[in-house]
């Protein structure tokens, strides 16, 4: 641990300890100030606001400001504050799994199966998931099939993302902040009126790193750096009338840099043509200099309207995203595979009506219509190879792989929640989903001297549709008014495919999950307590699982998989100004059943010897055995304003990253912390914060190659400061 990592430790420690003194000895704190409850939390997990504690499925939420104490600056950040999740970062795709389910593929045309929704718009792009958390009110984390209201490819969950409604009062806040490695950041957000019943916002996040967190060894240039990160977001929201509704909403971020696109020799692994000179953990020695780019954004129209029986909501949207990459695929300073470019685009419409009940009633209910039409491309996806890889009876030296899928989705839905007495209450859902997919692919390659050749003839041109019905049943009892338990049964579907990126490859099938839950919501201690826990079983069949084919990525169905565990949230108001939070996950998984499964043998001398054998009885890539997250924030009168002090640790017991169980990440703990003091209302505001305090080394990807298996890393230690106000 380094001076810097000592006095902030330090200095958080004695902060908080000289925190719980004044709670102890002021008397002001203790004898005037009621220890506060916890505030009610609402979700719109069943397209409805609701408490979170009458919901029956097992949601983590936390709000925005919960989110920035926590140094919650991104979508790659949630697994540190959400129990049962896994998130990882590969080559700029965000890669979320809940409760080991989810997936290592990446690229166009391969969603996840967890979803992610922006104020409830589906992101069918990985890139465009990995969105600046700027202006964000709320985020819940649906654990477990919601193959009813939500349905694509929703099988392990779901992220929701909700922002910030535009306000008629003015009103604002801005930051400016410093930090190591030459960090600059910027954020602002303003709202107010426009006319009468017009009001309007603006949100805008802007940093760039000078300083990379490792270098080039080849060529002396930065790696692992941020050259720039910008995001703006606009809502725009007219209410003529109590029971109409219009919000418009636009949305653009970019970013450009070495931060996604730098990979250097996995640990323990030796390419085949050489052995790499050693480098820190986040340097490279490479003769082709990363470099990775984005850029993305799109525009919403909801329209609400209440109509006495119900209310009508429609959400129209148009979504497009850019992005572009190239790295050394041999972890060696000779070029001898080079990933040159994977430029891919991805473009979506998509269209939703709902109808759903009014608030009072016995029965509350939604129905809907869903339509999605996207298109993702490679544009190219660009191969060189060279030296040993060269065949002299064939001397291939540059693929260009054109792979563009298509998808057009239509679904109809319909849920109920009928209240048989004032506590016991049961919910059936059904959903019907049709999906049509369509890959046009062709392969143009070169031969040493320039000499052109098709790979794919005739050029491939291929379709399929899949279909299927998705239910979900509930039953819950309200023992009082603050003790909730349920148990339910859930369906999840994500529809099979091509491989734009392996476009020879067959079509894969369909993944179908089933879900059996129990879960018990709890509120005590006068509402300064809540605990909220699950426990489940998942049947999980026709697996969709990654494969690597000169650093092409695809899915594969594997067989089987049975998945059993417990996952807790608990919220805890100490006392006055003290409040702890803290999650828990324990999950059981293994393959039941694997006979095709690629295994990723590393070889002693160099390169990977790629066979095929079972992977029954493995764990499920990114799944740790078990995680825990533990917070605690504190706030207190100071020197005429509040002082606040915010630690948050996260421990997870490691994983594997591909079904062989070969490449591993070890048990690792994280470390977050936040000081700051604020001026009242905010009008001034100091923080001091530190991420990964303790510098631990984090695998984002460990990706298995004939040619040298490479890896990928998360951040470093970083710290630094923020100057902000509000108005």
């Amino acid at each position: 641990m380094n001076k810097f990592a000592r006095i902030m430790t330090i200095t958080i420690m004695g902060a908080f300890w000289e925190s719980a003194a004044w709670a102890q000895s002021d008397p002001q704190s203790t004898a005037t100030q009621p220890t506060a409850a916890l505030s009610e939390i609402i979700v719109t997990a069943q397209k409805r606001s609701e408490n979170l504690q009458v919901v029956p499925i097992a949601i983590t939420a936390r709000s925005g400001a919960e989110l920035a104490s926590a140094g919650i600056g991104s979508t790659e950040d949630l697994a540190l504050v959400t129990p049962g999740m896994t998130v990882v970062n590969i080559a700029g795709i965000v890669l979320p799994h809940i409760r080991g389910i989810g997936t290592t593929a990446y690229g166009a045309g391969l969603e996840n199966s967890v979803s992610t929704y922006v104020d409830g718009v589906y992101l069918v792009s990985g890139s465009a998931s990995l969105l600046s958390l700027n202006n964000v009110t709320q985020i819940e984390v649906l654990k477990g099939p919601q193959g009813t209201l939500f349905g694509r490819n929703a099988t392990g969950g779901l992220v929701q993302i909700l922002t910030k409604d535009p306000q008629s009062h003015f009103n604002g806040e801005a930051s400016v902040g410093y930090g190591n490695y030459q960090t600059v950041q910027g954020d602002a957000y303003v709202t107010g009126p426009v006319v009468p019943a017009l009001d309007a916002d603006l949100a805008v996040h802007a940093s760039t790193q000078g300083e990379g967190y490792g270098r080039n060894l080849f060529n002396g240039r930065e790696v692992y750096r941020t050259d720039r990160d910008v995001a703006l977001r606009s809502k725009w929201r007219w209410s003529p009338g109590e029971n109409t509704a219009m919000t418009f909403s636009v949305d653009y971020e970019e970013y450009a840099g070495t931060q996604n696109s730098t990979f250097q020799n996995a640990p323990g692994t030796l390419p085949l043509f050489g052995t790499p000179r050693p480098t820190s953990t986040w340097d490279i020695d490479a003769d082709f200099q990363p470099y990775d780019s984005f850029k993305g954004g799109g525009a919403t129209l909801r329209l609400e309207q209440d109509i006495g029986v119900g209310k009508i909501t429609s959400i129209s949207a148009y979504r497009r995203s850019e992005d572009s990459l190239g790295f050394d695929a041999d972890s060696l300073p000779v070029p001898i595979e080079t990933i040159a470019v994977v430029k891919t685009d991805d473009r979506q419409l998509s269209q939703e009506l709902q109808l759903g009940s009014p608030d009072n009633g016995r029965v509350a209910w939604v129905a809907g219509a869903f339509f999605l039409h996207s298109d993702s491309k490679y544009d190219p996806s660009q191969v060189l190879l060279g030296g040993p890889l060269i065949n002299p009876m064939f001397p291939l030296d540059e693929i260009d792989i054109y792979g563009d899928q298509t998808t057009t989705s239509y679904a109809l839905y319909g849920q109920s929640t009928v209240s048989f007495t004032e506590v016991d209450h049961l919910t059936l859902g059904l959903r019907f989903t049709d999906e049509h997919k369509r890959l046009l692919a062709f392969e143009p390659a070169q031969l040493l001297g320039g000499i052109p050749l098709e790979l794919l003839t005739p050029p491939i041109d291929v379709s399929k549709t899949f279909s299927r019905l998705t239910w979900r049943a509930a039953f819950d009892h309200r023992f009082s008014s603050t003790v909730m338990a349920y148990v339910s049964y859930n369906t999840g579907f994500k529809s099979g495919g091509f491989n734009p990126g392996v476009p020879a490859d067959p079509a894969y099938a369909p993944e179908v999950l089933s879900a059996y839950e129990m879960g018990l919501k709890v509120d005590l201690l006068d509402n300064r307590l809540r605990l909220n826990s699950a426990v489940y079983y998942y049947d999980y069949k026709d697996i969709q699982v990654a494969h690597y084919v000169l650093g092409q990525i695809g899915y594969y169905n594997g067989a089987a998989a049975k998945v059993y565990g417990l996952d807790s949230d608990l919220e805890f108001v100490v006392g006055p100004g003290l409040t702890l939070t803290a999650g828990v996950s324990l999950i059981h998984d293994r393959f039941a059943d694997f006979p095709n499964a690629i295994i990723d043998t590393q070889i002693p001398t160099g390169g990977v010897d790629i066979t095929t054998g079972s992977a029954r009885g493995n764990r499920l890539p990114l799944t740790p055995s078990g995680t825990l997250n533990i917070a605690a924030d504190y706030r207190h009168a100071f020197a005429g304003g509040e002082a606040g002090v915010n630690v948050t640790y996260g421990h997870t017991s490691g994983y594997f990253f591909q079904p062989d169980n070969l490449l591993e990440q070890p048990a690792f703990n994280l470390v977050n912390a936040m000081i700051t003091w604020a001026t009242p209302g905010e009008r001034l505001k100091f923080t001091l914060w530190g991420k990964n305090l303790t510098n631990e080394v984090v695998a984002n990807a460990e990706l298995p190659s004939a040619t040298g298996s490479l890896a990928a890393y998360r951040p470093p230690r970083t710290f630094g400061v923020l100057v902000g106000t509000k108005f």
